[in-house]
């Protein structure tokens, strides 16, 4: 009976804001053959995608390589490690004394793992130490094993982001994600055994912030007495903020049941929450995608098998957009999905033989509703 009251009551909090639905149109950029050349990507890889200002940034994590695309497909930037890739078309192209708007560049990367890009095209990527360059942590019980490396935009190595900042001597635990913000910030997500850490620099690669974002820094009086799981975290593109999705859970007796999910707005500077703010209720839980602009807060939760649901949430509790984010195929094997600087949601939709970069203007909802 509980739980029916808390349904009904998230509903009618939601309903007078409520859009209707008005379905978002799916445009594919470009598509990707698989394979080992320059602009081809490994099977069922752990690829990763960051899009600005209509370039795409792709890292395939198996064969240590970052792409740097066009919207229509054209590969601008090859970085690769030499050992894991063969001699390709572009390189042999950057070698020659031509003029070319192509570069290839050799680069040391071991296994990178995440991407951010600025507004400016510089760019960051997560990647994992050597095993004679990682240590061990007291103060998180794990070992560190990742690095940040900072390129300018035409892919030149600017310096290696340790916990401290530029050269730092300390590396950081296994990196989750990258975010930039519109002052050009850095975000680095970390995963270590006592929760998250979020280290936040600034645009001189100087430490401002670094939080451990465990359930003690929610606020206490919502949290008593439940299970709290901290799903997902994403930096403000504007203030030193962090968006925490929490999910909280009941006991009862020996069975554990769902009592709601919610967002947590924690300002670094002030080191507490602000306000937070319960989500709507769906079949499946949402799943924090990012913020775009102050506050629009993504959240997207899977339909069916070739369908989401995008929520777009702002500060004051109103849904600002509520639509099926559908991708129009049912055999797809991967999906990563990427909110982009200016409010694009992208995706790299892998299928049986090929992989697409599509994306949706959830932007223009944002604008229709001014």
């Amino acid at each position: 009976m509980k739980k029916l009251i808390l349904v009904l009551a998230l509903l009618s909090l939601f309903a007078c804001s409520r859009n209707p639905d008005v379905g978002l149109e799916k445009k594919t950029m470009f598509t990707l053959p698989y394979g080992v050349l320059d602009d081809e990507l490994t099977p069922l890889a752990a690829s990763k995608l960051a899009m600005n200002d209509g370039f795409f940034y792709i890292i395939d994590s198996s064969l240590a390589k970052m792409m740097k695309f066009n919207s229509y497909g054209d590969l601008l930037l090859l970085q690769y490690n030499q050992e894991k890739n063969p001699t390709q078309i572009l390189v042999h192209k950057s070698e020659e004394n031509t003029p070319s708007n192509k570069a290839a560049i050799p680069f040391p990367y071991q296994e990178p793992s995440q991407i951010a890009v600025t507004d400016d095209q510089a760019f960051f990527v997560a990647d994992t130490l050597p095993d004679e360059e990682a240590m061990w942590s007291d103060d998180y019980s794990c070992m560190l094993t990742s690095t940040v490396h900072c390129f300018a935009p035409s892919g030149k190595l600017i310096c290696d982001l340790g916990q401290e900042g530029r050269a730092g001597a300390v590396p950081f635990s296994r990196i989750s994600r990258l975010e930039t913000t519109d002052n050009r910030h850095l975000v680095v997500h970390t995963q270590t055994p006592k929760g998250q850490v979020i280290y936040w620099f600034d645009d001189n690669l100087r430490l401002l912030y670094s939080v451990l974002a465990d359930s003690s820094i929610l606020p206490q009086d919502e949290i008593a007495d439940h299970i709290v799981n901290i799903d997902s975290l994403t930096a403000s593109r504007t203030e030193p903020l962090l968006f925490i999705k929490a999910d909280l859970y009941t006991e009862n007796g020996e069975d554990i049941e769902f009592y709601k999910s919610s967002i947590c707005c924690y300002d670094l500077a002030l080191e507490k929450c602000v306000w937070s703010m319960d989500i709507p209720v769906a079949e499946t839980l949402y799943q924090l995608l990012g913020v775009y602009g102050k506050d629009k807060i993504y959240l997207v939760s899977p339909v069916d098998n070739d369908t989401y649901n995008l929520l777009i949430l702002d500060g004051q509790k109103n849904i600002s957009v509520n639509t099926p984010l559908a991708f129009g195929h049912k055999d797809i094997q991967l999906l990563e999905l990427n909110l982009g600087s200016h409010g694009i949601i992208t995706a790299l939709i892998s299928y049986e033989d090929e992989v697409s970069a599509v994306w949706w203007r959830s932007d223009k909802l944002l604008k229709e509703e001014k």
